[in-house]
């Protein structure tokens, strides 16, 4: 499978490095140099995670990170509107059938859901955690 992810913090590294571990293709977009230090140094050597330094709502840089034959999208910076809108950019112009974005806004999540996008809502899936857990408590 062929992936790009946005974003290159704690979960799109582990992300990037689990799925190139599972044998995908995976490039990796963010604007910060130091955070593919991240990365496992092994996967880079062998070419099964690329990075590309630069800012994924532009149309340039995610035609560097060939989303154009990606099977997957995973928008996950820390900012709900750079997801959004790179998520939008990459179903519009790459047209990309699969795409994931992280928010953590979650009345965001409810728009973008029903827009057809995958949504992961890290504030959802911590509330529903924190309810179940008191929940078995009582």
């Amino acid at each position: 499978m062929r992936v790009v992810i946005l974003g290159c913090g704690r979960t799109g590294s582990a992300i990037a490095s689990s799925l190139a571990a599972e044998g995908d293709r995976v490039s990796v977009i963010d604007l910060e140099q130091s955070n593919f230090s991240r990365l496992t140094p092994s996967h880079l050597d062998s070419g099964a995670v690329s990075v590309i330094e630069g800012d994924g709502t532009l149309f340039s840089i995610l035609a560097r990170a060939e989303v154009e034959d990606a099977d997957l999208f995973v928008a996950l910076t820390g900012q709900d509107t750079i997801n959004a809108l790179a998520a939008q950019k990459v179903r519009a112009i790459f047209d990309t059938k699969q795409i994931i974005i992280r928010v953590k806004d979650p009345s965001l999540g409810e728009m973008y859901s029903a827009l057809g996008y995958e949504i992961y809502c890290p504030t959802e899936n911590a509330v529903s955690e924190i309810v179940e857990s008191l929940n078995r408590e009582m």
